[in-house]
C-alpha cells in the first residue's frame, strides 16, 4: 500500500484512501537510422518525462479504512482542489510512501484526471490520476536569443562562404566516424551519406573507414 501526499504552496494534502498499485512509465527516447548496407542503428538521446498512474477512492463521508479521520475531508474538497490547481496551470508536489523503499517526490502536473460514481455509492467517488513529471523551465540550460544578449556583448556572426571547418578534404584519425565527420562540417550526422557518396573509390563499407584517409568533403 502506498500513502499519498500532495503538497502546494507548503500545506500537504494526503489522500484519505490508499491505492493498491501505482505504476510508474520510464522512458529513453531513441532515434532510428538506416546505416547503408548496414542496416539499422539506435542512437539514444535523452530521458523522457516519467508518467505516474494510479487509482484510488475519495470517500463521501469516514470509513473504517480512511487513513484521515481526523482530519477527513470528503470527496468534493479534493477534486475542487484538484481542478484549481489545473485551472492555474500550477505544478504540484507528488509524494508516494511505501515504508520500504525510496519514496517517490516529483513535481508533476495532473495530465488526466477520470472520476467514476457508482449507483449505490453515491457522494463516493473513484478517481484514475495521470500525472506526468515537470521540470522547470527557467532552470534549463537554454541558449538565449541574439536580442537577450547582455548589454555589450556583440553576437559573432559566422563568416560567409559556408562552413569555417570546411576546406575540401579530411584526414581521418583514430575514432572517427563517417557519422562524426558528417556531424563535424555540416552539423548533423545523418548526412554522411554526401560524403560515401563523393568517396565511392575510398569508402567500401560506410562503417568501415582507416586513420589517414584523406576524404573529400563536398559542400
Amino acid at each position: 500500500m502506498y500513502a499519498i501526499f500532495f503538497d502546494k504552496d507548503n500545506i500537504t494534502y494526503r489522500l484519505p484512501v490508499n491505492p493498491e498499485q501505482i505504476e510508474i512509465t520510464s522512458t529513453q527516447a531513441i532515434e532510428r537510422y538506416e546505416i547503408l548496407k548496414s542496416g539499422q542503428v539506435a542512437i539514444p538521446t535523452h530521458m523522457e518525462l516519467k508518467e505516474y498512474s494510479f487509482e484510488c477512492e475519495l470517500p463521501h463521508t469516514v470509513t473504517h479504512y480512511t487513513e484521515t479521520s481526523r482530519g477527513f475531508k470528503n470527496a468534493d474538497y479534493y477534486l475542487r482542489l484538484f481542478e484549481q490547481w489545473r485551472k492555474n496551470l500550477e505544478p504540484v508536489r507528488f509524494i508516494a510512501c511505501n515504508g520500504m523503499g525510496d519514496d517517490i517526490n516529483s513535481l508533476v502536473l495532473i495530465e488526466d484526471l477520470r472520476i467514476t460514481e457508482k449507483a449505490g455509492e453515491e457522494g463516493d467517488k473513484y478517481v484514475s490520476f495521470s500525472l506526468l513529471e515537470y521540470v522547470d523551465l527557467e532552470k534549463q540550460i537554454i541558449p538565449k536569443p541574439a536580442d537577450q544578449l547582455l548589454p555589450g556583448v556583440i553576437k559573432e556572426e559566422p563568416p560567409k562562404g559556408g562552413n569555417p571547418k570546411h576546406n575540401g578534404t579530411y584526414t581521418v584519425v583514430r575514432g572517427d566516424s563517417l557519422w562524426a565527420i558528417a556531424k563535424k562540417f555540416y552539423g548533423d550526422g545523418s548526412l554522411y551519406t554526401k560524403i560515401v557518396e563523393a568517396n565511392r573509390d575510398k569508402i567500401k563499407n560506410p562503417s568501415l573507414i582507416y586513420p589517414g584517409q584523406k576524404l573529400v568533403i563536398p559542400e
